[in-house]
């Protein structure tokens, strides 16, 4: 009852106090919201030194051909180990740097850059559709961004042989994960030891692109992939959603109507490479319009069941570091397309032997 009289006689009191509670109530639950987001993030083991330490040593000589199924043709061994030996002295045992020696970087102090290792997986997970390579120099300094190929041909100390770079996302069996052994490779091939590293699903990146609003795409003429589930019929410039932005970011064999032809317009993984980075560009500046490192965490909640960080990087710290680039120009960063040359393996892979030493491209 006196409750209910002073509530009569303070009515104003009574609102506000109701008013102010409502808010605080609201505040705590989308803090337990956010704070439940942040804890549901997977993370994998990273410790890419402890890692490689634990890689046991296969003994004897180093393995030429990367693990392939045998193909079912017969091969002539006799033309194979004469083209062999047109290239190499066959009868000493293989020297990897030899072979390509801008697949071993030159190490460069960890303490001269903070780098992050940014991994699109494919449908099996298993295997990297994109790796991108950010570098924050400790020293004043441009960001550094470069798209990794995924087909680069470097060193897999795991099996002692040079593979594909997106096989590393397979790890090592007991020894290293997925994460720790693309790091691995990574810094092999860069010299630059790898400070965090996160992977997305395609799931996860169509809700990233979708919970931000859509990136923009611009074609010339209607286009095509099939193989990526694209198909943007209309030419001109549109606002993509996350599954039309996910196959334009993936698409290797890209068609376009010309007339009444479909014709390819000759996509490559430079091509995807470029569409990538344009696609992080335009989320950078769609998280310029968050108010806080929360506002965007609570934002992007839907996402943490496709995504993985590093056992050492949490979501909060990791929206926190793209919460600081936001709004980042292509400008103000150096990006570089990595050299390479055309090479297929005895085994039949068609791969990218890199034909500059990393260290080459940093300012």
């Amino acid at each position: 009852m006196p409750l209910i009289k002073y509530a009569v006689f303070h009515p104003w009191r009574v609102a506000f106090i109701v008013i102010v509670g409502l808010l605080l109530g609201l505040a705590a639950f989308y803090a337990f919201q956010i704070g439940s987001a942040i804890r549901a993030v997977a993370t994998e083991d990273f410790d890419p030194d402890s890692a490689r330490d634990a890689i046991p040593d296969p003994g004897g000589d180093v393995v030429f051909v990367e693990p392939t199924p045998y193909p079912e043709e017969e091969i002539d061994l006799l033309a194979l180990q004469l083209e062999l030996a047109s290239v190499f002295d066959i009868t000493k045992p293989f020297d990897p740097h030899e072979f390509s020696p801008y697949s071993f970087g030159d190490p460069i102090p960890d303490g001269d850059h903070t780098s992050y290792l940014l991994v699109g997986t494919d449908a099996s997970e298993y295997l990297a559709d994109a790796v991108i390579l950010a570098l924050q120099p400790t020293a004043s300094g441009k960001p550094v961004m470069v798209s990794l190929p995924r087909d680069l041909y470097v060193w897999n100390a795991c099996k002692n042989t040079f593979t594909r770079l997106n096989a590393g996302l397979g790890g090592c069996s007991g020894v290293a994960s997925g994460l720790e052994m693309m790091a691995i490779m990574v810094e092999d091939y860069t010299g630059i030891p790898i400070d965090h590293v996160a992977r997305i699903n395609f799931s996860g990146f169509t809700k990233v692109v979708d919970a931000l609003g859509g990136v923009t795409i611009c074609v010339d003429y209607p286009t095509r992939d099939a193989k990526a589930h694209l198909l943007i019929e209309e030419p001109g410039c549109q606002t993509a959603d996350g599954t039309v932005t996910l196959g334009w970011v993936r698409s290797r064999h890209t068609e376009q109507l010309k007339g009444d032809e479909w014709v390819s317009i000759g996509s490559s993984d430079f091509a995807r490479q470029g569409r990538q980075q344009d696609v992080l560009f335009q989320l950078a500046g769609k998280a310029a319009g968050f108010s806080s490192p929360a506002s965007l965490v609570n934002t992007l909640s839907a996402v943490v069941s496709s995504v993985r960080l590093d056992s050492a990087w949490s979501f909060g710290s990791a929206v926190s570091t793209a919460y600081k680039y936001r709004g980042i120009s292509k400008d103000s960063v150096t990006r570089f397309t990595i050299g390479v040359r055309n090479y297929v393996t005895p085994g039949g892979a068609q791969v990218l032997v890199p034909t500059k030493p990393f260290s080459s491209y940093l300012p």
